[in-house]
């Protein structure tokens, strides 16, 4: 029996252990026309578990920076956005005074 606290832990976990188990798989592929097609079908889930929160803004774009989040930045896709600043999402916050 596998437990969860034996597991990796999980980047953004709203989006489940099956989600990040993907985009570690599609990080792994060599070929990238198959990691670009698996990337699009990864966010296609995404914004399917999300999808009564995609009727404002761009939230592809947030489930795109989303997906590379969860990949640490590893994973080499053609996104149709800009990829997110890992130094900015890494930053602490700043303190707030009393």
């Amino acid at each position: 029996m596998e437990y969860n606290t034996k597991r990796n832990r999980l980047v953004i976990p709203e989006y489940g252990r099956n989600v990040q188990k993907m985009v570690e798989y599609a990080i792994t592929l060599e070929d990238k026309e198959k990691r670009n097609e698996l990337a699009k079908q990864i966010v296609k889930i995404m914004t399917q578990m999300h999808i009564s929160s995609g009727s404002y803004g761009d939230y592809t774009h947030k489930i795109w920076d989303h997906l590379f989040i969860i990949s640490d930045f590893l994973l080499d896709v053609d996104a149709p956005y800009p990829l997110p600043d890992k130094s900015k999402i890494e930053k602490d916050p700043k303190p707030i005074e009393y």
